[in-house]
Protein backbone atom coordinates (compact mmCIF):
# COMPACT_ATOMS: atom_id res chain seq x y z
CA UNK A 1 0.00 0.00 0.00
CA UNK A 2 1.40 3.37 -1.03
CA UNK A 3 1.24 6.43 1.10
CA UNK A 4 -0.07 9.52 -0.66
CA UNK A 5 2.39 12.34 -1.27
CA UNK A 6 2.81 14.71 1.65
CA UNK A 7 1.44 12.23 4.18
CA UNK A 8 2.97 12.13 7.64
CA UNK A 9 3.04 8.36 8.01
CA UNK A 10 5.51 7.18 10.63
CA UNK A 11 8.85 6.39 9.08
CA UNK A 12 7.72 7.79 5.73
CA UNK A 13 9.79 10.98 5.94
CA UNK A 14 13.52 11.16 5.85
CA UNK A 15 15.32 12.97 8.67
CA UNK A 16 15.48 16.58 7.68
CA UNK A 17 18.73 18.39 7.26
CA UNK A 18 19.65 20.32 10.37
CA UNK A 19 18.30 17.64 12.72
CA UNK A 20 21.49 15.62 12.66
CA UNK A 21 22.22 12.83 15.04
CA UNK A 22 24.05 14.00 18.12
CA UNK A 23 27.77 13.50 17.74
CA UNK A 24 29.47 11.92 20.72
CA UNK A 25 33.08 13.09 20.90
CA UNK A 26 34.92 11.28 23.63
CA UNK A 27 35.99 14.43 25.39
CA UNK A 28 36.61 14.01 29.09
CA UNK A 29 36.46 17.37 30.81
CA UNK A 30 36.31 15.60 34.17
CA UNK A 31 39.84 14.29 33.66
CA UNK A 32 41.02 17.37 31.78
CA UNK A 33 40.57 19.58 34.84
CA UNK A 34 42.95 17.58 37.10
CA UNK A 35 45.30 17.37 34.12
CA UNK A 36 45.40 21.17 33.89
CA UNK A 37 46.09 21.36 37.62
CA UNK A 38 48.95 18.89 37.21
CA UNK A 39 50.53 20.98 34.43
CA UNK A 40 50.22 24.14 36.49
CA UNK A 41 51.73 22.53 39.59
CA UNK A 42 54.71 21.10 37.70
CA UNK A 43 55.45 24.38 35.93
CA UNK A 44 55.22 26.26 39.22
CA UNK A 45 57.52 23.75 40.91
CA UNK A 46 60.17 24.31 38.25
CA UNK A 47 59.90 28.07 38.54
CA UNK A 48 59.91 28.03 42.34
CA UNK A 49 63.51 28.05 43.71
CA UNK A 50 62.63 26.37 47.02
CA UNK A 51 62.91 22.58 46.84
CA UNK A 52 64.93 21.79 49.98
CA UNK A 53 65.46 23.78 53.18
CA UNK A 54 68.78 23.46 54.98
CA UNK A 55 68.98 24.15 58.71
CA UNK A 56 72.38 24.33 60.40
CA UNK A 57 75.74 23.57 58.82
CA UNK A 58 78.09 25.91 57.02
CA UNK A 59 75.83 26.57 54.02
CA UNK A 60 74.56 30.16 54.19
CA UNK A 61 71.66 29.34 51.87
CA UNK A 62 68.45 28.31 53.57
CA UNK A 63 66.77 27.05 50.39
CA UNK A 64 68.12 25.04 47.47
CA UNK A 65 66.45 24.01 44.24
CA UNK A 66 66.85 23.00 40.62
CA UNK A 67 67.19 26.65 39.55
CA UNK A 68 70.57 26.73 41.31
CA UNK A 69 72.04 24.03 39.05
CA UNK A 70 70.49 24.88 35.66
CA UNK A 71 72.90 26.90 33.59
CA UNK A 72 75.42 28.88 35.59
CA UNK A 73 76.32 27.45 38.99
CA UNK A 74 77.48 29.82 41.69
CA UNK A 75 80.93 28.65 42.88
CA UNK A 76 79.98 29.62 46.44
CA UNK A 77 77.55 26.71 46.53
CA UNK A 78 80.48 24.33 46.26
CA UNK A 79 82.86 26.40 48.40
CA UNK A 80 80.32 26.66 51.24
CA UNK A 81 79.53 22.93 51.04
CA UNK A 82 75.91 23.55 50.12
CA UNK A 83 76.07 20.98 47.33
CA UNK A 84 78.55 18.60 45.78
CA UNK A 85 78.86 17.31 42.19
CA UNK A 86 76.61 14.33 42.93
CA UNK A 87 73.88 16.58 44.36
CA UNK A 88 74.12 18.85 41.32
CA UNK A 89 73.61 15.85 39.05
CA UNK A 90 70.59 14.72 41.06
CA UNK A 91 68.97 18.15 40.92
CA UNK A 92 69.46 18.25 37.16
CA UNK A 93 67.87 14.81 36.85
CA UNK A 94 64.95 16.10 38.91
CA UNK A 95 64.54 19.01 36.50
CA UNK A 96 64.63 16.63 33.51
CA UNK A 97 61.89 14.42 34.98
CA UNK A 98 59.80 17.53 35.71
CA UNK A 99 60.01 18.51 32.04
CA UNK A 100 59.00 14.98 31.04
CA UNK A 101 56.08 15.13 33.47
CA UNK A 102 54.92 18.43 31.97
CA UNK A 103 55.11 16.93 28.47
CA UNK A 104 53.14 13.82 29.45
CA UNK A 105 50.54 15.83 31.36
CA UNK A 106 50.12 18.29 28.48
CA UNK A 107 49.64 15.40 26.05
CA UNK A 108 47.01 13.85 28.30
CA UNK A 109 45.24 17.21 28.69
CA UNK A 110 45.02 17.74 24.91
CA UNK A 111 43.71 14.21 24.38
CA UNK A 112 41.02 14.74 27.03
CA UNK A 113 39.96 18.11 25.62
CA UNK A 114 39.82 17.26 21.91
CA UNK A 115 38.96 13.54 22.08
CA UNK A 116 40.50 12.43 18.76
CA UNK A 117 39.00 9.40 17.01
CA UNK A 118 42.27 7.90 15.78
CA UNK A 119 42.46 4.34 17.17
CA UNK A 120 45.91 4.75 18.75
CA UNK A 121 45.06 8.10 20.32
CA UNK A 122 41.68 6.79 21.46
CA UNK A 123 43.27 3.85 23.26
CA UNK A 124 45.89 6.14 24.79
CA UNK A 125 43.14 8.40 26.13
CA UNK A 126 40.78 5.68 27.33
CA UNK A 127 43.45 3.85 29.31
CA UNK A 128 45.04 7.10 30.54
CA UNK A 129 48.56 6.11 29.52
CA UNK A 130 49.79 9.73 29.51
CA UNK A 131 48.32 10.40 32.97
CA UNK A 132 49.91 7.23 34.31
CA UNK A 133 53.28 8.30 32.92
CA UNK A 134 52.84 11.66 34.66
CA UNK A 135 52.24 9.88 37.96
CA UNK A 136 55.40 7.83 37.45
CA UNK A 137 57.41 10.96 36.63
CA UNK A 138 56.18 12.68 39.78
CA UNK A 139 56.97 9.61 41.90
CA UNK A 140 60.47 9.52 40.40
CA UNK A 141 60.99 13.21 41.21
CA UNK A 142 59.90 12.61 44.80
CA UNK A 143 62.34 9.72 45.13
CA UNK A 144 65.25 11.75 43.76
CA UNK A 145 64.33 14.65 46.07
CA UNK A 146 64.62 12.35 49.05
CA UNK A 147 67.97 11.07 47.78
CA UNK A 148 69.24 14.64 47.29
CA UNK A 149 68.10 15.62 50.78
CA UNK A 150 70.04 12.72 52.28
CA UNK A 151 73.19 13.72 50.39
CA UNK A 152 72.89 17.35 51.48
CA UNK A 153 72.26 16.28 55.06
CA UNK A 154 75.36 14.08 55.03
CA UNK A 155 77.40 16.92 53.52
CA UNK A 156 76.26 19.38 56.17
CA UNK A 157 76.99 16.95 58.98
CA UNK A 158 80.54 16.61 57.72
CA UNK A 159 81.02 20.38 57.80
CA UNK A 160 79.29 21.62 60.92
CA UNK A 161 79.49 25.29 61.76
CA UNK A 162 79.59 24.56 65.48
CA UNK A 163 80.24 21.37 67.35
CA UNK A 164 76.94 19.86 68.41
CA UNK A 165 74.88 21.97 65.96
CA UNK A 166 71.49 20.53 65.06
CA UNK A 167 71.43 19.93 61.32
CA UNK A 168 68.41 18.79 59.33
CA UNK A 169 67.03 19.11 55.80
CA UNK A 170 63.33 19.48 55.04
CA UNK A 171 61.27 19.63 51.88
CA UNK A 172 60.04 22.99 50.56
CA UNK A 173 57.09 24.13 48.46
CA UNK A 174 58.22 22.68 45.11
CA UNK A 175 58.37 19.18 46.56
CA UNK A 176 54.74 19.40 47.67
CA UNK A 177 53.71 20.89 44.34
CA UNK A 178 55.13 17.84 42.57
CA UNK A 179 53.32 15.58 45.01
CA UNK A 180 50.10 17.48 44.33
CA UNK A 181 50.63 17.15 40.57
CA UNK A 182 50.96 13.40 41.00
CA UNK A 183 47.76 13.29 43.03
CA UNK A 184 45.90 15.30 40.37
CA UNK A 185 47.13 12.91 37.69
CA UNK A 186 45.85 9.98 39.75
CA UNK A 187 42.39 11.58 39.83
CA UNK A 188 42.54 12.14 36.06
CA UNK A 189 43.54 8.50 35.56
CA UNK A 190 40.62 7.31 37.68
CA UNK A 191 38.21 9.56 35.75
CA UNK A 192 39.30 8.03 32.45
CA UNK A 193 39.37 4.42 33.59
CA UNK A 194 36.01 4.56 35.38
CA UNK A 195 34.19 6.24 32.52
CA UNK A 196 31.80 4.10 30.49
CA UNK A 197 32.74 3.90 26.82
CA UNK A 198 30.62 2.47 23.99
CA UNK A 199 31.44 -1.03 22.81
CA UNK A 200 32.77 -1.74 19.34
CA UNK A 201 29.31 -2.76 18.13
CA UNK A 202 27.79 0.45 19.49
CA UNK A 203 30.50 2.51 17.79
CA UNK A 204 29.80 0.79 14.47
CA UNK A 205 26.09 1.46 14.87
CA UNK A 206 26.75 5.12 15.63
CA UNK A 207 29.01 5.43 12.59
CA UNK A 208 26.35 3.82 10.39
CA UNK A 209 23.65 6.18 11.68
CA UNK A 210 26.00 9.12 11.12
CA UNK A 211 26.61 8.03 7.51
CA UNK A 212 22.86 7.67 6.94
CA UNK A 213 22.33 11.13 8.38
CA UNK A 214 25.02 12.60 6.14
CA UNK A 215 23.45 11.01 3.06
CA UNK A 216 20.00 12.33 3.98
CA UNK A 217 21.30 15.89 4.00
CA UNK A 218 21.62 15.78 0.19
CA UNK A 219 17.81 16.03 -0.11
CA UNK A 220 15.81 19.22 0.47
CA UNK A 221 14.57 19.87 3.97
CA UNK A 222 10.94 19.25 3.01
CA UNK A 223 11.63 16.20 0.88
CA UNK A 224 9.43 13.21 1.66
CA UNK A 225 10.61 9.70 1.00
CA UNK A 226 7.15 8.84 -0.33
CA UNK A 227 7.75 11.22 -3.25
CA UNK A 228 10.05 8.61 -4.74
CA UNK A 229 7.13 6.26 -5.30
CA UNK A 230 4.10 7.38 -7.26
CA UNK A 231 0.94 5.23 -7.14
CA UNK A 232 0.05 3.36 -10.34
CA UNK A 233 -2.59 4.86 -12.61
CA UNK A 234 -6.19 4.05 -11.89
CA UNK A 235 -7.45 0.80 -13.41
CA UNK A 236 -9.73 1.28 -16.41
CA UNK A 237 -11.62 -1.78 -17.78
Amino acid sequence: MYAPPGSNAPGGRRRRAGTSLPKQPERSLVSALPGALSITALCTALAEPAWLRVHGGTCPRQELGVADVLGYIDPKLLDDYCVNPQTILLLRVIAAFCFLGILCSLTAFLLDVFGPKHPALKITRRYAFAHILTVLQCATVIGFCYWASELILSLQQQHKKYHGSLIYVTFAISFYLVAGAGGASILATAANLLRHYPTEEEEQALELLSEMEDSSETFPADYDIANQFQPPPAYTP
